[in-house]
């Protein structure tokens, strides 16, 4: 029998998108010895990465915060992530599923906050990472509807960050920067209809995930 590849997966989506509570429900639906996983997020998955996460995040003034500070430090992140987590769990014969990766850095720092103007820079980090997904999943539900849904979740986990608190047209500009970094060629991506029912948009989720780590 041949041995499987392990597989880096990123699950990508905008506030609301419902991609973190797809992620919860995998080790629920696919418990295979032989396909092994971990899940993992961005910001954050290693323990610096967890801290910079708070400071981008939840911090007071991260949300006036200039959009090139927050590019840097996403990134600085993410290189952590991938050096302390991602690529040994690959090494080790692990599958790797992450709750955002750098398309949420496009969408949200280089579309939203700097209007494209960070793009150049944005290219430019992304080569110096040692490892990206071999596959980008992502739920793409309405801004509006992406809002409302964070608004009733964060009311109930008193949850929530800096990103929710502005306006639809910020969403816009997101959800408009994850279809433009989906249109890089060396990018490998599959995209969700995240408006559908959640037993729909599930069932295209785990069928997806599957597929891909059974893959050789």
């Amino acid at each position: 029998m041949t041995k499987v590849k392990p597989k880096f997966i990123a699950i990508e989506g905008g506030e609301g998108s419902g991609k973190t509570s797809l992620i919860l429900l995998l080790k629920d639906v696919f418990d295979n010895p032989h396909f092994p996983f971990i899940t993992t997020r961005e910001p954050g998955g290693s323990p610096y990465a967890e801290v910079i996460r708070n400071t981008a995040l939840k911090d007071p003034l991260a949300g006036g915060a200039l959009p090139e500070t927050m590019l840097c430090l996403m990134f600085a992140s993410r290189y952590d992530h991938v050096k302390n987590t991602v690529v040994p769990a690959l090494e080790s014969g692990i599958s790797v599923i992450t709750d955002r990766f750098d398309a949420s850095s496009y969408a949200y720092n280089v579309s939203a906050q700097s209007g494209g103007s960070l793009a150049e820079v944005f290219w430019h980090m992304h080569r110096r990472l040692i490892r990206v997904p071999d596959l980008y999943i992502y739920i793409d539900v309405t801004s509006e509807e992406g809002l409302r849904r964070a608004h009733s979740r964060n009311q109930s986990l008193l949850d929530g960050n800096h990103f929710d608190d502005r306006e639809v047209d910020f969403h816009n500009l997101v959800r408009a920067g994850y279809r433009q970094f989906f249109k890089e060629k060396s990018i490998r991506s599959i995209i969700i209809d995240g408006n559908k029912p959640f037993d729909q948009v599930k069932e295209e989720f785990i069928s997806l995930i599957k597929k891909e780590l059974q893959k050789k």
